[in-house]
């Protein structure tokens, strides 16, 4: 009895070596290529590949890209082009459109950050409706366009925004492209503000006007330029 259960002991003993044997088989050869790599002064092989397992990401495609372009000029709002140009520019390093892109975003950046600090809602540059004029200079703008967003500001005087004329009017518009650098906004929001007795405004946008290159008719100015 006692010698049965010795012998069978040695089978279970003896099945368990064979299986280390065998998984040492399949792992071993992927340490030693790590160990010989490490030995020679290859940085150590990454995690999952010690057993022959390698991991392939997809390179960004030709057609990815250009898809990804024309979703950038299609866009109208600033933050979502900033957010598209941010994107591009980390999927696509060594695109040759990586200069635009950047530049492109570096505008919509700009948009961005003057739309909040007048009081634009994001909702007003998708508000160009069928019209491709008004669409398109919404768009220019939306990408830091101080010429587009000047033209809009007179657009907008004429009613060319329906609703949204009065909800947010010509100052808005004119005080948006006035911070991105028109001269001529800037003149015209002091004369707005002069209408409406906020002076201190006026100058403001008055001075500003001049610095930016702005030289109004005499008849225009009632202070001593």
């Amino acid at each position: 009895m006692h010698q049965e259960v010795v012998r069978s002991m040695n089978r279970h003993a003896l099945r368990w070596v064979s299986a280390m044997f065998c998984c040492s088989a399949l792992w071993l050869p992927g340490v030693a290529e790590a160990a010989a790599s490490t030995a020679a002064g290859g940085a150590p092989a990454p995690f999952g590949q010690l057993a022959g397992v390698s991991r392939h990401q997809p390179q960004p495609t030709v057609a990815t890209e250009q898809a990804r372009w024309q979703e950038i000029r299609a866009a109208r709002r600033p933050s979502r082009i900033v957010a598209l140009c941010d994107a591009f520019a980390n999927e696509f390093p060594h695109s040759g459109l990586r200069g635009d892109v950047l530049k492109l975003g570096d505008g919509a950046a700009r948009a961005l950050s003057v739309q909040y600090d007048v009081g634009l809602s994001g909702d007003l540059f998708e508000a160009g409706g069928k019209d491709p004029v008004l669409a398109s200079r919404l768009a220019e703008a939306a990408r830091g366009n101080a010429t587009a967003a000047f033209e809009l500001a007179q657009a907008v005087g004429k009613g060319a925004f329906g609703d949204y004329s009065g909800n947010y009017g010509q100052e808005r518009w004119l005080r948006f492209a006035a911070k991105l650098g028109h001269a001529r906004a800037s003149w015209e929001l002091a004369e707005l503000y002069n209408i409406h007795g906020r002076i201190a405004e006026a100058a403001h946008f008055e001075k500003r006007a001049t610095e930016l290159g702005y030289k109004p008719p005499p008849r225009l100015s009632n202070r001593d330029y």
